[in-house]
Formats: structure tokens, C-alpha cells, sequence
């Protein structure tokens, strides 16, 4: 589980890294952690604990990318689309 704290923008490109990279999951920033199905299983990616955690983490990236006045959903899909050139 990822258990850094989410305090600057290079935090928030680490968080969502995790996501894709360790993660492996396709995620947007406005969908529940909660909401995450595993294609493979049928299954919820995330454990009810998980998704609160993540929840609340992504709720301190979109304030640290307002006060930033940078654009969280841009440093989003920088994030995915790394993955998909690898």
C-alpha cells in the first residue's frame, strides 16, 4: 500500500505512478478506489480499507494541484500514457 504522504506535485506524479506502475491499474481521478474491478478476476482491486486510503490520498493531490494551479487530470494521463510506451 502506498503510504507516502501527498505534499507537492512530485508527490502527486510519484502516487499515481504507483497506480499504474505497481498497481496496474487504468485510473482517473475522479473515480472511487472503491469502483476499481480487476479485468482478469471480476473481482474489486482494492480492499475496502485500500480504496479509503487512496481515496483520501487522491483527495490531498487535487488540493495540492489547486494550490499549484496545476492541472491534476495532464498529470494523470502523463502518468498513463508513460506506461503504455514501455
Amino acid at each position: 500500500m502506498y503510504d507516502k504522504a501527498i505534499k507537492t506535485v512530485a508527490d502527486v506524479r510519484k502516487f499515481f505512478r504507483y497506480l499504474v506502475d505497481i498497481c496496474s491499474v487504468n485510473f482517473h481521478p475522479d473515480t472511487d478506489f472503491s469502483e476499481y474491478i480487476s479485468c482478469d478476476t471480476g473481482s474489486k482491486t482494492f480492499t475496502d480499507d485500500e480504496a479509503a486510503h487512496y481515496n483520501s490520498l487522491m483527495a490531498a493531490c487535487f488540493l495540492v494541484c489547486e494550490e499549484a494551479e496545476v492541472d491534476i487530470y495532464e498529470i494523470g494521463l502523463k502518468a498513463l500514457k508513460v506506461s503504455k510506451s514501455r
